[in-house]
Parts: structure tokens; C-alpha cells; sequence
């Protein structure tokens, strides 16, 4: 007879995924690009592409963008390191994204 796979006690809550970490990048030149973001943020893991938001009616950047990371200590890093650097001569803004940003 072949052994049966263990269930989770019951009211245990199931396993899941470890969601991913979004970072809010504030305070950005509007001459940043998300390429340039891209190379900054490259050393601390995969993430997804930097999304620059943009004015609708303009097209010009709005001053902050929003990346993806997979993994949370890779974002926890790259916030620790990034907040309060230097990029286009202004200081930064890098931490976890809000709800709605």
C-alpha cells in the first residue's frame, strides 16, 4: 500500500507564495529614464522593468516610477542602499510601494 500524502493540521492556514515587492522611486529628475533605472537597480536581483510613470496629457515624467521585485530581501537591499542617493543631482526617495501608488 502506497503512503498518502500528509495533509495540514486543520485551521492551518495553506502554504503560499511569498508575494512580490513593489518599490516606490520618488523624487526622480525628469530627465531619468527607466533604462537608467534599470542599470541602477541591476546589481540587488532580478526584477521587473522599471514603469516611469508618466503625465497622460504631456507625456512628460512625473517624477517617480514603481518596480517589481521577485524577491523581498533583493527589494529590502536595494531601498536600504538607494534611499537618499543621488541620481540627475536630486536625493532620492526608495521604499516599499503603497497601496494605490
Amino acid at each position: 500500500m502506497a503512503a498518502r500524502p500528509r495533509r495540514a493540521a486543520a485551521g492551518a492556514p495553506p502554504p503560499r507564495k511569498v508575494p512580490p515587492l513593489h518599490l516606490y522611486l520618488g523624487n526622480l529628475s525628469y530627465l531619468t529614464t527607466a533604462e537608467e533605472l534599470a542599470a541602477l537597480l541591476a546589481p540587488f536581483g532580478p526584477f521587473a522593468a522599471p514603469q516611469l510613470v508618466l503625465d497622460p496629457a504631456t507625456g512628460l515624467s512625473r517624477g517617480y516610477a514603481l518596480v517589481e521585485f521577485d524577491d523581498p530581501a533583493a527589494a529590502a537591499a536595494a531601498a536600504a542602499a538607494l534611499n537618499g542617493s543621488f541620481l540627475h543631482g536630486r536625493v532620492l526617495i526608495v521604499r516599499p510601494a503603497h497601496a494605490g501608488e
